[in-house]
């Protein structure tokens, strides 16, 4: 009776978080519709929000998760908690340094991406520098989300899911900040709304290091290839992206029609 009372009281405050959410979502696409109207910036920042999202998805909380939250859930039940921290401590940076080299590459390689997903940006135009200046910008925001996602997946498994769940309700208040402040005190409000987009990654990293480091967790720095459960998730990830990868290939195909 008590773990169903548990599991109700958990059930209850993920729905008011994920209603919050929405809610302060609307208001997020709000203001950037009333901040950046609906032309050049509008555009500029949507291809590049995209493209941060689009990665988001196939490393971040979409394939990545899929891939860990499993071999994390058998670990626990067959090492010991030492054990499992080790583990979740090496993956934890390891995590990091594979998305820095992903952000890496995304900063490099940011025109032709641009030019892949918005072919109708004129090259060498205002328009297209703004969106590769913004793609660049929200590169890193891989990183954070990447990690968020992780510590998501860890607490998640200790019963833990409130904090996780109110991640999305500080990224949409630092976008919905950002906007309102650009309208006074900047002359590229999108530069301004863009920062606020990795603000709010690392809001949703920090967020999360307090609760973790209760259960048991450690920050100190290592990672592993090596490591057996680490080269599990590896060996997952890739059929997960190929099945979040066409979903977001169909997105891609709509923005580029």
């Amino acid at each position: 009776m008590e773990e169903k009372r548990k599991i109700i009281k958990s059930v209850g405050a993920v729905g008011l978080m994920t209603a919050l959410s929405r809610i302060f979502g609307y208001f997020r696409d709000a203001s950037l519709a009333w901040v950046l109207g609906a032309g050049f910036n509008m555009d500029a920042f949507t291809i590049a929000y995209r493209l941060a999202n689009l990665f988001r998805r196939l490393v971040g909380e979409g394939a990545m998760s899929a891939a860990f939250v499993p071999v994390l859930i058998q670990y626990r039940s067959e090492h010991t908690t030492a054990e499992l921290w080790e583990f979740v401590r090496k993956f934890f940076y390891t995590l990091a340094f594979v998305s820095a080299l992903i952000v890496g590459l995304e900063i490099l390689f940011a025109p032709f991406l641009v030019r892949i997903l918005a072919p109708g940006f004129e090259l060498g135009s205002a328009k297209f520098e703004l969106t590769v200046l913004l793609t660049r910008l929200m590169a890193p925001y891989l990183l954070f989300v990447a990690l968020a996602a992780l510590l998501m997946g860890v607490l998640n498994s200790f019963g833990r899911f409130v904090v996780p769940a109110l991640n999305p309700v500080l990224f949409n208040l630092c976008v919905i900040a950002a906007a309102y402040f650009s309208i006074y005190f900047a002359a590229q409000p999108a530069v301004v709304i863009a920062f606020a987009v990795l603000i709010g990654g690392i809001l949703q990293v920090l967020s999360q290091v307090p609760s973790a480091i209760r259960e048991g967790m450690t920050f100190r720095i290592g990672f592993s290839f090596r490591h057996s459960a680490i080269r599990k998730v590896g060996a997952l990830l890739l059929p997960s992206i190929f099945g979040i990868g066409i979903v977001q290939i169909n997105l891609v195909v709509d923005s580029f029609m």
